[in-house]
């Protein structure tokens, strides 16, 4: 069968096997089960090998796509044939060049730029609400859908080919850990038969471990202090500070301290107001009645004229007084 009598609506189909291998490279491994990892690894590559021949069939391929298909499947068997022989050898993987993975990403864009642009015309179709056998754009419905998946096939044979060839690299080290979990197991193996024939070898028995718990003394109160309560205290505890009172508590709290402030002031301007004063400003303040008052400015109008006469104006250091008085 040739691609012109395949049907518009079975071309989707062939990427079938395109779309399994994908699966099977998805699939999660558990650790210590590379042998699942390799398994899955070898049922995409040969998905992938079925898709490019099944394509190829139906001359989907171009040239450069089918000769990059052969060179991969003749490389593979080569591995595959190098892994029968010696299993213990890492099967030697060719590098690919860097012009291929650069021509390869370049047509992988304009694969999807071009599929991006169909899906753009097949939308505007719909929304246009267009007659089937009407053209847009060089396109008919059924011309438009046909292109749209050959387009598509297209694009999956790029991405089987990348996806290709970063499996190939993957294997060996897939191999390398099949001989490290081999290893491992052997060695296991080997442990457990020594420690039934030498008792000394033996493993300890399972049990419950030991607990270390600190006992320390407060210095202020003396009261013992358990590290392992304390720890065991602060377990389910957020990492952040928590409120030590609710919002009523704040504000009685902060009224409390308002009204302390308040009585506070009251009082330092009481204290200011009887403090003792010059005349002149207990005359300014409306308190030159005040007898006590009037007795405290006095002292310290007496203080005042017994300085300014002790300490006349002007008689502080000159400038004048500087350097030599001999020249």
């Amino acid at each position: 069968e040739d691609l012109e009598d395949a049907s518009t609506k079975s071309l989707p189909l062939l990427a079938i096997e395109f779309h399994l291998a994908v699966a099977f490279l998805g699939l999660p491994t558990p650790p210590g089960k590379a042998q699942e990892r390799k398994h899955n690894v070898t049922n995409s590559m040969d998905l992938f090998s079925s898709f490019l021949q099944r394509l190829e069939q139906y001359n989907i391929l171009g040239n450069e796509h089918q000769k990059e298909f052969h060179e991969l499947l003749e490389s593979s068997n080569n591995d595959e044939a190098e892994d029968n022989a010696a299993s213990a050898m890492i099967p030697s993987m060719t590098p690919e060049s860097r012009d291929a993975k650069i021509a390869r990403f370049k047509a992988k864009r304009e694969a999807e730029q071009e599929l991006e642009k169909l899906k753009a015309l097949r939308e505007r179709r719909v929304r246009l609400e267009t007659d089937y056998t009407e053209e847009m754009d060089g396109y008919d419905q059924d011309s438009l859908e046909r292109t749209l998946a050959i387009r598509t096939l297209n694009l999956h044979v790029i991405q089987t080919i990348e996806e290709w060839n970063q499996v190939r690299r993957e294997v060996p080290m897939i191999e390398m850990m099949i001989q490290m979990e081999s290893q491992r197991s052997s060695e296991q193996r080997h442990l457990g038969n020594s420690a039934e024939i030498d008792p000394r070898r033996r493993p300890a028995p399972s049990g419950k471990p030991l607990q270390l718990t600190h006992i320390t003394k407060q210095p202020g109160t003396g009261e013992l202090k358990i590290r392992k309560e304390e720890i065991q205290s602060q377990v389910f505890r957020p990492g952040w500070n928590q409120p030590t009172m609710s919002l009523e508590e704040l504000g009685e709290k902060e009224y409390q301290e308002a009204v302390e402030r308040e009585k506070r002031q009251k009082e330092a301007e009481a204290q200011q107001a009887l403090a003792p004063r010059r005349y002149e400003q207990l005359v300014k303040d409306g308190l030159e009645d005040n007898a006590d008052l009037v007795d405290a400015s006095a002292k310290l109008d007496r203080e005042w004229d017994k300085f300014k006469d002790e300490n006349p104006r002007g008689s502080g250091n000159k400038m004048g007084d500087r350097g030599d008085r001999n020249f």
